[in-house]
């Protein structure tokens, strides 16, 4: 199983998983935890961490924060799990064979879409 996580809608979470030879994308409210929509797509696919084959997070699109929880999530779950993981701007078909030939132990950084805008106070 492959997840792809995408969190760059402002107001949805998109899961797409590669389950017996074919992508199928979930969506999710923003208001859900990241993991524990990651646990119940498992879950409902009868499915546990140890199944997971490798990962893919979109990047350069969306909130900072968001991009950076996303990243964050895919990242821990490549090191735990020692799987693939792979920096995407989008779905696309062909993204197993790029996940699959992803080397495990590199991980990805988070690319924004804008520079952040945090901590500027008001002068």
């Amino acid at each position: 199983m492959y997840l792809l996580v995408d969190n760059s809608a402002n107001d949805n979470i998109f899961v797409h998983y590669y389950l017996n030879t074919k992508w199928i994308q979930c969506e999710f409210d923003k208001n859900k935890d990241l993991l524990e929509i990651v646990d119940q797509l498992l879950l409902d696919e009868s499915k546990q961490l140890a199944d997971l084959r490798g990962l893919a997070v979109v990047v350069s699109k969306g909130k900072f924060t968001a991009t950076r929880i996303a990243v964050t999530v895919v990242n821990t779950l490549s090191y735990a799990l020692q799987i693939p993981v792979l920096a995407v701007t989008d779905w696309y078909e062909d993204l197993i064979k790029d996940i699959q030939a992803s080397p495990v132990g590199q991980y990805v950084s988070a690319q924004y879409s804008a520079p952040a805008n945090i901590g500027g106070g008001k002068h």
